[in-house]
């Protein structure tokens, strides 16, 4: 009899082992094949509800974005166009990571940050290259990513992107969230930060995409969602 309760309460404290594992993983975890192709994003990539809401008119355009995790990867979807020297950016903000306050030190002279939180990596894209950066309190250094892009019939460029976790030292993607704001960016000019669009919409889009710098970013999407 001492061996079967024995037994059983062995097995009990494996299932509750098992269960208490389970619940530290986040509602998403996915991976997703970095090819150009959004389909196997499901409802994770959101489309701009206004898709004529940019301040510099439908040449430079935020369409559709998205941000995911995996046990080795940050993934970053993205549907937009754009003209000139624009470009389709990510600002991201990883939990348990310390970055920087803002992003003055961006090599192109970026000026942007979040209202909560700091600013851990950034890439811009322009459809057949990109460069990305991981932020620090001292510096900006250079990261390298996976980039697959693919033009649509109606002209918009699609990008999917993979960057290891590992470049940011993340290490177990089990507690990790991630939050993120995409930008239509331009440059900056007699103390302004140029934006043309925003995903999400932030609510202060106005004029001619010239913003007070640092540009204040107000509203993210988070992964796991909120």
């Amino acid at each position: 009899m001492k061996k079967v309760l024995w037994v059983f309460a062995a097995v009990l404290v494996g299932l509750l082992v098992t269960s208490c594992a389970l619940f530290e993983k986040p509602p998403l975890l996915k991976t997703v094949t970095v090819d150009g192709n959004l389909s196997d994003w499901g409802n994770y990539v959101y489309t701009d509800g206004n898709a004529t809401d940019s301040q510099w008119g439908n040449e430079n355009e935020i369409y559709k974005a998205g941000i995911l995790f995996d046990a080795t990867n940050l993934y970053i979807a993205g549907e937009f166009v754009k003209s000139g020297m624009n470009n389709f950016a990510v600002i991201v903000d990883f939990s348990g990571v310390t970055g920087a306050p803002d992003t003055s030190k961006h090599p192109w002279s970026r000026s942007y940050k979040f209202e909560k939180g700091d600013v851990d990596f950034m890439l811009e894209t322009w459809g057949n290259g990109y460069n990305a950066w991981r932020f620090t309190s001292t510096e900006a250094t250079e990261v390298t990513a996976t980039l697959a892009a693919t033009t649509t019939e109606n002209g918009h460029t699609v990008v999917e992107i993979a960057v290891p976790l590992a470049k940011f030292g993340i290490t177990d993607p089990n507690k990790l969230s991630v939050k993120a704001a995409f930008v239509l960016t331009g440059g900056m000019g007699d103390g302004k930060q140029y934006a043309g669009d925003f995903y999400p919409n932030q609510g202060f889009e106005t004029g001619d995409g010239g913003y007070t710098a640092p540009l204040v970013i107000k509203k993210t999407i988070s992964n796991p969602t909120k």
